[in-house]
């Protein structure tokens, strides 16, 4: 299973929407995290997160950190060799972290999709599957964009030390981009920590 799975333990009662909501100023959809509202597909998210930018054109997505305080480091040295050859016959072409103080709370995974009728749809519901079938583990909420383009969901645990966690998949030219938040759930942080990741995956684009 691609999605790492986080656990959960706090209830979580946060109104969403299950369709993205249109912006018709910008062009752009936003789909609801429980952190906040999420841009996706801004044209103008490069001007605007340019201070602390992360590129990577050869991979194709862009994210920003918060500060220096925030670094970036690859996710292949997290990786033995075997976890590398196994993750590669699945299509794992590259990922890296996101991290403050060691503690990796996002992490970007690139997939090559080694087919050409791949439903996104489809594999959020068999990733949810495989987690609403452990115990005490559900799902707050999902959205998924009827184009087949993007992707939004959350899973919580009470019986996981990682009380909660997100997903931010995109799919663009066979290939699939997921941003996954471990950690906390939106309701045990301040106001101010939780604007922090919800900049952080306001941040992330496809480019």
């Amino acid at each position: 299973m691609i999605f790492v799975l986080v656990g959960m333990f706090v209830v979580w009662e946060f109104l969403y929407s299950s369709e993205p909501v249109k912006n018709t100023d910008l062009g752009t959809k936003i789909a609801v995290s429980g952190f906040g509202n999420i841009n996706l597909y801004n044209p103008e998210k490069e001007n605007l997160f340019s201070a602390n930018i992360y590129k990577d054109t050869q991979l194709g997505f862009q994210i920003s950190k918060l500060s220096d305080d925030w670094e970036i480091h690859s996710a292949l040295d997290e990786l033995s060799s075997n976890e590398l050859t196994s993750l590669q016959a699945k299509g794992f072409i590259d990922g890296i972290y996101v991290e403050k103080n060691h503690n990796k709370q996002f992490m970007i995974t690139i997939f090559d999709i080694q087919k050409d009728d791949f439903s996104l749809h489809e594999f959020v519901d068999q990733q949810i599957s495989l987690m609403e079938s452990q115990k005490n583990t559900t799902i707050p909420f999902e959205q998924v964009s009827p184009e087949n383009d993007w992707a939004l969901f959350a899973v919580k645990s009470i019986d996981n030390e990682i009380s909660y966690g997100e997903q931010l998949l995109f799919l663009k030219d066979n290939r699939l981009y997921m941003l996954q938040y471990s950690g906390d759930s939106p309701q045990t942080l301040s106001s101010d920590q939780k604007e922090d990741f919800r900049f952080i995956m306001d941040s992330f684009e496809v480019i």
